[in-house]
């Protein structure tokens, strides 16, 4: 089943709204880096930082993917990230 045609375009803005998230996200990280001691004290949630951004950039490309018209079991097939693909087809009633 196709989408609205007017469902496309909002899946490409919201891809770019994830891709300044994600940039966001990585500057946030830069800036806490730079303080050595601050850095190995927390190691571990900046760690989270790289795993949101990811997680981020998956999303915009699985929108991009809606946007251009793929069907949602093909474009969630493409998902690299294990957790969040088999979140998604939990979402969808998909089995794996």
């Amino acid at each position: 089943m196709a989408f609205h045609p007017s469902v496309y375009p909002l899946c490409t803005a919201m891809a770019n709204e994830w891709r300044e998230m994600r940039h966001h996200l990585e500057q946030l990280a830069a800036r806490l880096c730079v303080d050595a001691s601050f850095a190995a004290l927390h190691l571990d949630s900046l760690q989270l930082f790289d795993a949101l951004a990811q997680q981020a950039d998956e999303s915009a490309v699985m929108l991009d993917r809606l946007s251009e018209g793929m069907c949602s079991s093909d474009a969630l097939a493409l998902v690299r990230l294990d957790m969040m693909q088999q979140r998604l087809r939990d979402a969808l009633g998909e089995m794996t």
